[in-house]
């Protein structure tokens, strides 16, 4: 296994949310060092306020099967993803880089994110940070 591995995150839904979730968790507890770079949509998926959706859906069912999804964690005893997803990031194993671009172009304020996200960085900068890791995209 590569000694670290980068994602690319560009989508906003609560599918990409869940690989976002299960990979850097699982990450974790393997020590694997893993950073995910949220750009365009994807990005909003680091916003405080923001509750991610599922996808492939009528827009009226899809806030309710990603609440059906959530309760589904829960009895896996993932109660808070956020919480888990923080813990990864406190253990220094996986770190959650915004675009800069793609912030500016949205007008998204580094204060709409969660605390524990990294600093933004641009391309040239996840680039710069995955230059010895395997690269995927979300």
């Amino acid at each position: 296994m590569a000694e670290d591995i980068s994602f690319i995150v560009s989508d906003r839904s609560f599918e990409k949310f869940g690989m976002t979730l299960i990979l850097g968790t699982t990450g974790d507890a393997m020590d694997v060092k893993m950073n995910f770079f949220f750009t365009f949509w994807g990005l909003h998926l680091l916003r405080k306020k923001f509750k991610p959706k599922a996808a492939g859906m009528f827009t009226a069912m899809k806030g309710m099967a990603a609440m059906m999804f959530r309760k589904k964690l829960a009895k896996f005893g993932m109660e808070d993803p956020w919480a888990m997803i923080k813990e990864a990031v406190e253990n220094g194993n996986i770190k959650l880089y915004p675009c800069q671009m793609t912030m500016d172009l949205m007008g998204i304020k580094r204060e709409e994110m969660w605390d524990f996200v990294e600093d933004p960085i641009g391309a040239a900068g996840f680039l710069e940070i995955s230059a010895n890791a395997k690269i995927v995209s979300l």
